[in-house]
C-alpha cells in the first residue's frame, strides 16, 4: 500500500507502526516506507529539541554576561570606596 505525501504526513506515529507491522506480515517487499517516515519524524523532534536547548543556552549566556557586568560595576564601586576610606 502506498500513501500520498499528504496522507503519509497525516498519519500518527501509532498508525505508521501499525501499518508497518501489518505490511510486514503480508509481504516480501520492503517496509522501509514506514520506517523511513518514523526516522524522519524522530530526526525532526531531535532537531526541534536541539533548537530549544540552543535558545535556552543563549538566554542563560546573556544573563551571565549581564550579571558579570553588574559584578564588575559593584567591584569597581567597592574599590573606590576602599580608596576613599584609606585616604581619610
Amino acid at each position: 500500500m502506498s500513501f500520498s505525501w499528504k496522507d503519509l504526513k497525516a498519519l500518527s506515529d501509532k498508525e505508521l507502526v501499525e501499518g508497518h507491522d501489518r505490511e510486514a506480515q503480508n509481504t516480501v517487499f520492503s517496509t522501509n516506507y514506514y520506517l523511513a517516515e518514523l526516522r524522519h519524524r524522530d530526526q525532526r523532534r531531535i532537531a526541534e529539541c536541539q533548537q530549544r536547548t540552543a535558545e535556552e543556552v543563549k538566554r542563560l549566556t546573556e544573563r551571565v554576561a549581564r550579571l558579570t557586568i553588574v559584578i564588575l560595576v559593584l567591584t569597581a564601586a567597592n574599590v573606590v570606596a576602599a580608596v576613599i576610606l584609606a585616604l581619610r
